[in-house]
């Protein structure tokens, strides 16, 4: 259950879940991002959207590495669980 870098998914975060893990709104996440809340809510819901140099915004604003950070469509882990097991 890893990705091709050997990160399991489990430890990965999507954009969303590090949000919230800061307690920021949507509003307070893409003020400190440069971008609108209506972009953040974009990418939050399917983050391989993201150019690199939004990536490295993320990495620097939540103060977590790329590698660390799940970029995809699926962001449930039960999701991710199923597609394993396939």
């Amino acid at each position: 259950m890893t990705t091709k870098d050997k990160i399991p998914y489990y430890l990965k975060f999507t954009l969303a879940s590090l949000r919230i893990r800061k307690g920021w709104t949507q509003e307070e996440a893409a003020s400190k991002l440069g971008m609108g809340r209506d972009t953040l809510r974009s990418y939050e819901k399917d983050s391989s959207k993201l150019d690199y140099e939004t990536i490295e915004k993320v990495e620097k604003v939540y103060n977590i590495p790329q590698d660390y950070i799940f970029f995809g469509k699926d962001t449930a882990f039960s999701v991710i669980l199923e597609k394993e097991k396939k």
